[in-house]
């Protein structure tokens, strides 16, 4: 992540709490070059899988069409 003082490209994660939600994620990170600290709050974003065909197409994961064992 850059840095919003320096613009250096790494930083380290000092601390990382969910917020109380339990959505989103508070981290504190540390910039490598400057020092300087900041908060971050990160969201995860949920992807649903494709299946690829035999024509190379995508389609979404249909979980109707897959069979239970």
């Amino acid at each position: 992540m850059h840095c919003p003082y320096c613009s250096f490209e790494e930083s380290k994660v000092i601390d990382s709490r969910l917020v109380t939600e339990g959505s989103e994620i508070r981290r504190r990170r540390e910039c490598l070059k400057c020092g300087e600290r900041w908060t971050t709050f990160e969201v995860g974003e949920l992807v649903m899988p494709k299946i690829i065909k035999q024509d190379k197409s995508r389609v979404p994961f249909d979980e109707t069409k897959s069979e239970k064992v």
